[in-house]
């Protein structure tokens, strides 16, 4: 896995690992149970504290999206969704709020949001089942 961090960004770099972790997994380039890069691995090679790394790695372990086991690292969770119908949609509606937050600011009209957000659906191959 390669990740990469925009310097430019606004967003937090320990956001933009989370972000790249979650997309990862998302499009299967990570897999269940798959290793990550130790948070010293990492921080060498983005050139970044570690406890940013660790920062990331925590709140990724908190959301249940990987899991840590002592003296063997970081894996990418199961993914049977431990987390309750409740929390998904509070994470979901949270992220999906400040996407049309912006798009208000940016003027984006509602069915152009609406086929962007189908476009996005469709990319990822998200099933009917995935609740």
């Amino acid at each position: 896995m390669q990740f990469r961090i925009d310097n430019a960004s606004e967003r937090p770099v320990y956001l933009q690992i989370i972000d790249q972790v979650k997309r990862d997994i998302a499009l299967g380039r990570l897999a269940k149970e798959e290793r990550l890069p130790t948070v010293r691995q990492l921080a060498q090679q983005l050139a970044i504290n570690p406890n940013t790394i660790a920062k990331a790695y925590r709140q990724l372990e908190q959301e249940g999206i990987i899991v840590t086991k002592p003296g063997a690292g970081a894996f990418v969770a199961r993914m049977d969704s431990q987390l309750s119908k409740a929390v998904r949609k509070r994470i979901i509606c949270e992220q999906l709020e400040r996407v049309i937050v912006d798009a208000f600011h940016m003027q984006v009209e509602r069915a152009v949001l609406a086929d962007w957000f189908n476009n996005a659906v469709e990319r990822f191959n998200l099933s009917e089942g995935n609740t």
